[in-house]
């Protein structure tokens, strides 16, 4: 068994031999062991002369180790494809293995020789809340002199925790496939809270509170997955259909926790016996003003604002370019037609100059506030591109049998027309998000203080820090790509269920 799977992925890998005379089985397999034994001893060679070189600390030994692993693979694919001529055989398949190997093995040498050896990580570890809230809220969440306002983040983050885990306990998955990786995520973020290196606040109350955040979720996976186990895949359904729109009221709850209307706030002062003569927002009962929020919060509400208003905002522009009601249609067009004519940078700073003028006569409002009208109107009209597109494919006998079926016009194309466009558009509409996700790095051109100016300003938070410049843009690179590779999983996760990723799938959808 393992010599046969052993095979096949050299077969894959750089592929089958070109003589003859390795269709003998044993003669075949002999060939891949002694390739293997001359890898080894390459890579044992490469492990002490690192050793010698680089020392024997923690990083150090994670480093050699990588490295001889990445040695091992790449001398072990050369030496099979030269001993075997895999190359006679199928040579573009030789030749892309490779090279691959050994692209893999520089990539590996160099960025975690960075990573592990060279790069000092104590400007991200000693910045770490600067770069998640921002600069205004950080002396709120960690000095004493002001009241802690960090309920409200983390009220947000307990409900995000329990509606993502009960969203996967509605899935047919083995528990154990979300359990070991949220676990792991969390312990992670755990960890990054625990640390103590360059610590500004006590370590145990956000230790304790994820850590309790992770039960609830828990708690809240394991009664979704009981309730759709015992139930038919109907009721299951109407759950999800709960928890997206549980989603969507989540991030219009988050921005309201943040920062309250003023009646709210006063209310609030009132049942709590604050005086008028004194300042709401120096307490618990004032909100954080949109003006500092800051760090990756900005980005995720930003993002969240484009995805959510996005495509409430592209179903509505999407039907009117179809519809047949000129005061309807053409409207639709236009806005359509006029935002995707510029770049997102232009609406954003007609956003900060001149939509002011337009807004602040009826309601005095934050930049970031714009800046999340902007995102959604944006997004609303590529998706409305997206939608229009899986509107002109549902078939028009889905159409037929639903108005034969007494369905009125928005209930055929809100329950009928929607479902289906949005089912096989589902690839484009999550390209989308993700472009929207990263288009949240154009915020700090108008100096809004998102993730990415922050951590481009952190080697200018102490002397100490004047030549770690690359660490905080590593972490920022990695950061986004660990949210757009997550939406991109769950797309094909949807997909799947759907049956979408097999030929045909659409119908079956």
């Amino acid at each position: 068994m393992i010599q046969d799977k052993l095979l096949d992925f050299e077969h894959s890998v750089v592929g089958k031999p070109g003589l003859s005379l390795y269709k003998d089985p044993k003669f075949n397999i002999n060939s891949s062991y002694f390739s293997i034994v001359i890898a080894i001893i390459v890579s044992g060679v490469s492990f002490f002369d690192n050793l010698s070189a680089e020392g024997t600390s923690i990083k150090a030994l994670i480093f050699i180790t990588l490295v001889s692993l990445a040695t091992f693979l790449a001398f072990y694919l050369t030496i099979v494809s030269v001993v075997k001529l895999t190359f006679r055989k199928s040579p573009s398949t030789a030749v892309l293995g490779v090279l691959s190997s050994w692209i893999i093995y520089q990539v590996i040498k160099g960025f975690g020789h960075f990573a592990l050896i060279e790069a000092e990580w104590e400007v991200v570890w000693a910045n770490r809340v600067l770069v998640i809230v921002g600069q205004l809220m950080t002396e709120s969440l960690t000095q004493s002199y002001l009241p802690n306002q960090s309920w409200r983040l983390w009220s947000i983050l307990y409900l995000t925790f329990i509606i993502i885990s009960a969203a996967y306990g509605t899935t047919s998955d083995k528990p154990y496939k979300f359990l070991i990786p949220f676990t792991i995520f969390t312990s992670i973020l755990t960890y990054i809270a625990w640390n103590p290196t360059a610590v500004n606040y006590d370590t145990d109350e956000p230790v304790m509170k994820l850590i309790g955040a992770t039960v609830l979720s828990y708690i809240s996976f394991g009664l979704s997955h009981y309730y759709c186990s015992i139930n038919e895949e109907y009721i299951a359904n109407k759950l999800r259909s709960y928890l997206a729109l549980s989603s969507v009221f989540l991030f219009f709850f988050a921005i309201f926790i943040m920062n309250p209307p003023e009646s709210v706030q006063n209310l609030c002062a009132d049942i709590f016996g604050i005086s008028a003569s004194e300042n709401i927002q120096l307490t618990r009962c004032g909100g954080v003003e949109a003006s500092q929020w800051g760090g990756i919060f900005v980005n995720l509400i930003v993002a969240t604002a484009g995805c959510v208003l996005g495509f409430g905002v592209g179903v509505v522009l999407a039907f009117g370019r179809q519809s047949k009601l000129p005061f309807f249609k053409y409207p639709a067009v236009a806005l359509i037609e006029t935002v995707r004519s510029g770049p997102l940078i232009c609406w954003l700073y007609f956003a900060v100059f001149l939509l002011p003028d337009i807004i602040d006569p009826f309601m005095d409002i934050e930049d970031i506030i714009r800046m999340l009208l902007i995102f959604g109107l944006f997004g609303g009209c590529y998706i409305a591109e997206v939608l229009r597109g899986g509107l002109q494919a549902v078939d028009s006998g889905q159409k037929e049998a639903a108005l034969a079926l007494g369905l009125s016009p928005i209930q055929t194309k809100l329950q009928v027309e929607l479902p289906n466009a949005v089912r096989t558009t589902l690839p484009s509409i999550v390209s989308v998000f993700i472009g929207l996700w990263k288009d949240t790095t154009l915020l700090f051109i108008i100096n809004i203080l998102d993730f990415f100016k922050l951590a481009k300003d952190l080697p200018n938070t102490s002397p100490g820090y004047l030549g770690d410049f690359l660490e905080p843009l590593y972490v920022t690179a990695l950061v986004f790509w660990i949210f757009a590779f997550y939406l991109s999983r769950i797309s094909m996760r949807i997909e799947k269920g759907l049956g979408l990723t097999n030929e045909g799938g659409g119908e079956a959808a």
